[in-house]
């Protein structure tokens, strides 16, 4: 934590912040700070090499490490102290769908364990990016490897969203899992992030492959549900335009073949379909999975407790819905309940 508050004073003071502003380790940089530009980027490095003793070499700037003030404090912290473990580097995997965008916070503690994030759907895996850099280092400092990837047609790996299919999705997991034993993980930990814990449930119980612990944070396990609330999105659009559109003309628009915009997002009938099919999964077949619920909502929780889904554990911290804000928001509950499951 000191060499968080030493990070966050030095922005502060480089960027001439006021010092009323809250910032924290999931405090967007890039995009997220209007005076964090590419000016402010030299400064703010010269002020850190003078404050921490550091140098920076040219290969250690990247959009990566000015993600967050964690991302940039978890470097600086690395450096200081001597630690040998590399920064994370982003690469791309030859999956069968297409190249993969992919990125590994390696530890040294713990070289036989890496934990792996399916993300969110749509929009929402933008705004838990930040969150999901907090916990990798977090986990990173307890010992435990994590890798991030985007899946096929989203974010940098191939594909545009138009071209997403579900059960793509699946083989893509394959991939990313074949690749992390060929690095030599034999132990396998996953969380999955809203609609990407229904896409880890069902790719554990079909393919039953070697996943000690599964980490369900907010689950969506309703994906037609989900569907109709993201073209809601779009139906509200509309009427703040004066337009008149239904989230049952969309769904219909889709279910007869017909490809549908949301927000930038083209969806394809076939994926709509694909989801639209899907039910709530009962209890999983999970034999060699332990399975842990976290949530923010304690209604919700109290209901994982007793669910179908036959929970191992239940952890209900406060938090805000980081899902549903267009701003970063802090989930440091949400990220210190991960590392108390999974250290």
């Amino acid at each position: 934590m000191i060499v968080l508050d030493e990070v966050i004073a030095t922005l502060t003071r480089v960027l001439q912040l006021d010092e009323a502003r809250h910032i924290d380790a999931n405090t967007r940089l890039l995009g997220g700070i209007p005076e964090f530009d590419s000016l402010a980027v030299a400064s703010v490095v010269i002020g850190l090499e003078e404050q921490f003793g550091l140098e920076f070499d040219d290969d250690d700037i990247n959009a990566e490490l000015f993600e967050t003030v964690g991302t940039l404090a978890a470097f600086v912290e690395r450096h200081a102290s001597g630690d040998s473990t590399p920064a994370p580097r982003p690469s791309f995997l030859a999956a069968r769908s297409g190249d993969l965008y992919l990125l590994r916070h390696d530890s040294a503690k713990t070289p036989s364990r890496c934990v792996v994030f399916l993300p969110p759907f749509a929009e929402e895996m933008n705004r838990v990016r930040a969150i999901i850099t907090a916990t990798a280092h977090a986990l990173n400092n307890s010992g435990l490897s994590c890798c991030v990837f985007d899946l096929h047609g989203t974010g940098d790996s191939d594909g545009d969203f138009s071209d997403a299919r579900w059960d793509i999705w699946m083989s893509n997991i394959d991939d990313v899992l074949a690749y992390l034993r060929r690095q030599g993980y034999a132990k396998i930990d996953m969380i999955g992030i809203r609609l990407g814990a229904l896409l880890a449930i069902e790719y554990i119980e079909s393919r039953k492959p070697d996943v000690d612990r599964l980490m369900l944070w907010d689950p969506v396990l309703s994906a037609d549900r989900h569907v109709d609330q993201f073209l809601r999105t779009r139906t509200m659009a509309a009427m703040m335009a004066g337009q008149t559109e239904t989230v049952e003309q969309l769904r219909g628009r889709l279910l007869s073949g017909e490809t549908v915009e949301v927000g930038g997002y083209s969806l394809h009938p076939d994926l709509a379909t694909q989801l639209y099919r899907k039910r709530p999964p009962g209890p999983p077949d999970l034999p060699n999975t332990t399975l842990t619920w976290v949530g923010r909502d304690a209604k919700v929780a109290a209901g994982a407790q007793t669910s179908r889904l036959q929970v191992s554990q239940v952890v209900q911290a406060d938090y805000e819905p980081y899902w549903s804000s267009v701003e970063p928001v802090s989930a440091a509950a949400l990220v210190r309940a991960t590392c108390e499951v999974l250290k």
